[in-house]
């Protein structure tokens, strides 16, 4: 059975829409997700760009925990080797009480160099970083207390008061495919957390079946290998609509190339678009995506999930460049139409919720 996320990415690629839009319209997705029945909101951060407007994921979990009552909240994901872990640990900490409990934890290396530079962080240690910060993460909050010794942080025996017994660690989820981390994940039974965007089916078996190798090579029985796996999902009887989803989902497309240089071209913190060098017809982004109407969506999704067995399904549905009233009816459209077509496929928090609405 898989259980569904909602992911966040909270970007502003419409100069005419305000942050404070995109603000109330992710917060108002997050409360119409945990009506349908879904497991966890995750909300991205990024920085300095108008890929997204979210800085922190943690604020917005704070911020959301006062919102909703059920639905797990999450960080998708805290980009390690960003943040002094002693600070971190305490403010996840305050996060999963906040929530009384319904944090999740998405942990992340970063990717994009120019955050990297703007935080001075060599993206060369990045795996490192990130190895001391999740162990200093973890042994904060299971046990209370951060003493740690590493390449790069040193911490004498802290204690920490709004967590002073140490509790469960959060269901943890990880956005790596490298050999240390998924054989970390292996030895601990944490969730991979992978993508496969604009690609096709094909290329999220591949991507899957390179972590599972992984996974197996560590120890860890691949058949029971945990997985989340991301979708661009937009629900739309409208084949304008749908064809304008799928812009939206090239725009993320175009957008990884200048987020992989270290001087992205920009105008103010908006990023320059540019066509990609192999960019395939805009139909085989609508075709590789879930987008159309809920019969289609729902056998489109079905299909995937037979073919890759996740544990986890994380719906990305708030396209930067989608109205409001379209994006909510949209995801409507798809607790209503997609989710009970899927109800043998699918492990729903609470169904009552999703049957009253």
């Amino acid at each position: 059975m898989t259980r569904l996320g909602l992911f966040n990415l909270m970007g502003l690629y419409d100069r005419n829409t305000s942050p404070a839009s995109v603000l109330k319209t992710t917060i108002d997705m997050v409360k119409m997700a945990e009506d349908f029945g879904f497991d966890v909101a995750w909300f991205a951060e990024h920085h300095f760009t108008n890929h997204s407007i979210c800085p922190s994921s943690l604020l917005m979990v704070a911020h959301c925990a006062a919102e909703t009552t059920q639905i797990r909240l999450g960080p998708a994901v805290l980009a390690l080797p960003f943040y002094d872990p002693l600070r971190l640990v305490q403010e996840a900490a305050f996060a999963d009480l906040l929530t009384h409990g319904r944090l999740a934890l998405g942990l992340g290396c970063g990717y994009q160099p120019y955050e990297f530079d703007r935080f001075h962080v060599d993206p060369a240690d990045r795996y490192q970083r990130m190895l001391e910060a999740w162990d200093i993460l973890e042994q904060g909050l299971t046990s209370g207390v951060v003493e740690y010794a590493g390449r790069f942080h040193a911490i004498p025996r802290t204690e920490l008061s709004m967590r002073p017994f140490g509790l469960a660690m959060p269901e943890l989820f990880v956005a790596s495919s490298h050999p240390d981390l998924v054989g970390r994940m292996a030895t601990r039974g944490h969730t991979p957390f992978m993508s496969f965007g604009h690609r096709g089916l094909a290329a999220a078996r591949a991507f899957r079946d390179m972590i599972a190798e992984r996974w197996q090579a560590a120890g860890g029985q691949a058949s029971a290998m945990p997985l989340a796996v991301q979708r661009y999902v937009y629900v739309t009887d409208d084949p304008e609509e749908a064809r304008h989803a799928a812009q939206c989902v090239r725009d993320l497309a175009r957008a990884a190339l200048p987020l992989s240089t270290a001087r992205p071209s920009k105008d103010g913190p908006f990023l320059r678009l540019m066509p990609l060098n192999d960019e395939p017809p805009l139909d085989d982004f609508l075709d590789n995506a879930v987008i159309g109407p809920a019969d289609y969506c729902a056998d489109k999704l079905a299909e995937e999930l037979e073919a890759l067995r996740p544990t986890h399904l994380s719906c990305f549905m708030g396209f930067a460049g989608i109205g409001r009233r379209e994006t909510l009816a949209s995801i409507e459209r798809f607790g209503c139409d997609v989710i009970p077509q899927l109800d043998d496929r699918l492990e729903l928090r609470d169904a009552s919720l999703r049957d009253a609405a």
